[in-house]
């Protein structure tokens, strides 16, 4: 694609020339949503951090799009436009999926020698265990067994769930997005030379303090954890507390410390 067609794609709120000090914050949704999904963060991470939400196929401005269905697809695209942008500070955040993506994304960029300032990830167990304990592939499920495991994330309103119009529209993006979790393949390489710090909910069953802290053997730079009250999306739930840390995470400030403990710290870069 020609010019910069395809950042807009990608970063739909793409809004002319932004100030070069600060950094760019691209965030990445969890399975199942879009760009929206980081709505209510816009200007809340203060002046030094623009939010830039980004939007994957098949979902809001980019629904006549088929979804993707690998996380090397979406990272190779996600890398593209990054590429084509050529933002000289910038960061990652990814939630759930997002935050498998992101850790693609980041090797590819480093590969590239345009690393990511702080990749901050959230709600995802380090991928070599993810990998580890994959599911059976959802292309393979019904709609009322896929209806089921979104139920048990506690994400998706109970009436959008009972929505047999809703569910037509939703279910063929989750089973994609599914597809990208389900069939992610951890692939050995040298570690990261960008700081990591791992968010996760106390309650999440699919995400262990285990899970967390293996986050940590991904890089040779800095890594913190903290863990927030809440299952899965306590990114929801604990927002106001959410935002400080990871503003404090991409702007190397010290943690918050009224949104919970850090735990697992070590000097950063």
């Amino acid at each position: 694609m020609k010019g910069r067609a395809l950042a807009t794609r990608w970063f739909p709120s793409e809004g002319g020339t932004s100030d070069p000090f600060r950094l760019r914050l691209y965030c990445l949704p969890h399975a199942g949503a879009g760009a929206s999904a980081y709505r209510a963060w816009a200007g809340r991470l203060g002046d030094g951090i623009e939010v830039v939400p980004v939007q994957l196929p098949g979902r809001e401005a980019r629904f006549a799009e088929e979804p993707a269905t690998t996380a090397d697809e979406i990272a190779d695209g996600i890398s593209a436009a990054l590429a084509e942008r050529g933002d000289q500070h910038w960061a990652l955040f990814g939630h759930s999926m997002g935050a498998l993506i992101a850790y693609e994304v980041a090797h590819r960029m480093s590969a590239a020698n345009r690393p990511p300032a702080h990749l901050v990830v959230s709600g995802m167990t380090a991928p070599p265990f993810a990998a580890r304990h994959s599911r059976p592939m959802a292309g393979a499920r019904g709609d009322a067994e896929l209806i089921d495991r979104i139920r048990a994330l506690g994400g998706t309103p109970e009436d959008v769930l009972r929505s047999a119009e809703m569910m037509e529209l939703l279910l063929p993006v989750f089973r994609a997005d599914y597809q990208v979790c389900d069939g992610y393949r951890f692939r050995p390489r040298p570690q990261l030379s960008v700081p990591v710090t791992a968010l996760g909910g106390a309650a999440d069953p699919g995400v262990p303090i285990t899970g967390l802290t293996a986050w940590r053997d991904l890089t040779t730079a800095g890594y913190a954890m903290r863990v927030f009250p809440g299952g899965h999306f306590f990114l929801n739930d604990r927002l106001d507390d959410v935002l400080p840390a990871v503003r404090a995470a991409c702007m190397g400030e010290a943690p918050h410390l009224g949104s919970g403990p850090a735990r697992g710290s070590r000097p950063g870069r």
